[in-house]
């Protein structure tokens, strides 16, 4: 439900464009360029997985909680934050969750 804000945040980021664009190709958008067209590409494959329509509102998550969720997400996985690309603070963690929320 997240992965589509949360690579799009990378992308817009420049960090990791070449990675990206590996990606996109590698879900078979041979003629990518640029890493948004990996988001793209990882749009399609969400489609074709039929998974396009999961919301968090359908799993009982409320959008005043998603403070909390990145507090939590902070607080419990704050060590895998320091494997991403590039440094993600509690505001990007946060617009990343309000990005997705449906």
């Amino acid at each position: 439900m997240i992965c589509e804000a949360y690579y799009a945040y990378w992308a817009e980021s420049s960090l990791v464009n070449q990675r990206m664009i590996d990606m996109a190709k590698a879900l078979g958008k041979q003629d990518a360029t640029k890493a948004e067209d990996f988001v793209a590409a990882l749009h399609d494959l969400i489609v074709a997985c039929g998974v396009v329509d999961l919301k968090m509102s359908d799993y009982g998550i409320l959008k005043e909680d998603l403070k909390m969720y990145t507090e939590v997400a902070f607080e419990t996985m704050g060590s895998l934050f320091k494997a991403d690309p590039g440094e993600m603070t509690f505001e990007d963690c946060l617009k990343i969750y309000e990005r997705s929320y449906q």
